[in-house]
């Protein structure tokens, strides 16, 4: 690979105004002392003028926008692997639709919209692998950040439902749990119940409730659909 073409490599990795600027000035200066060394012909000149007008352009447009305040947060999407993925969901607590952009996503934020202490909060997952992560940036002098969220495993999801017997009666201290967890959620005198479910919303848990000599064993999805558990004697 020759000089342009690195240097061209180089550059294609370049996002940031002000460094695509500094780099579209050094190419141009390069051409630009080669011509007149060389007294080369106009298309040379015609070149140094290209480069700088691509080059300047995004820094003439960040200006532009910070006079405006308008931010443009660009988040980037970590697998478990800590490899970049493209088929997330991805939302901001300030709301809005995110742009899909090369390699990422880009949230839009106008001044108006920004939090009034700049503090905003990224959130990606993949339901269908239950997985999820978050990341949190401050709003100030940078309108142009960038932030990266790792998924991991989303055990983020409560399970909740009721406990009743064959009668179809509430039955109030019964203990239920998870398979695999030692967490024991006790029945109120309705019959309810709440406890973490050490998984992701819509993933399958297996609940146990006993009371005495009654118990049940149940599988259900994880989330806030009530779960009913019907406990008889063995």
């Amino acid at each position: 690979m020759n000089v342009w073409g690195k240097a061209l490599e180089m550059a294609s990795h370049i996002t940031h105004p002000v460094s695509v600027a500094a780099v579209a000035l050094i190419l141009a200066g390069y051409l630009f002392s080669m011509a007149i060394k060389k007294r080369q012909s106009r298309i040379t000149w015609f070149l140094v003028a290209v480069i700088l007008l691509l080059g300047l352009a995004p820094l003439l447009s960040s200006a532009y926008l910070q006079s405006r305040g308008l931010y443009l947060v660009r988040v980037f999407v970590l697998g478990i692997d800590k490899q970049p993925i493209d088929d997330a969901s991805v939302t901001s607590s300030n709301g809005g639709e995110p742009k899909k952009v090369k390699g990422g996503w880009e949230f839009d934020i106008p001044p108006q919209s920004r939090p009034p202490d700049g503090k905003l909060k990224l959130f990606a997952s993949k339901e269908n692998a239950f997985l999820a992560g978050s990341s949190a940036l401050v709003l100030d002098k940078d309108y142009f950040p960038a932030v990266e969220i790792q998924l991991a495993q989303d055990a983020s999801a409560m399970v909740r439902g009721i406990v009743i017997d064959e009668h179809r009666k509430s039955v109030a201290g019964a203990q239920v749990s998870i398979a695999g967890y030692s967490d024991i959620a006790v029945t109120d005198k309705m019959g309810n119940f709440v406890l973490p479910a050490h998984a992701a919303n819509g993933q399958m848990v297996h609940l146990r409730a006993q009371k005495d000599q009654l118990t049940a064993d149940v599988s259900a999805p994880a989330g806030n659909q009530p779960v009913e558990l019907v406990v008889k004697r063995p």
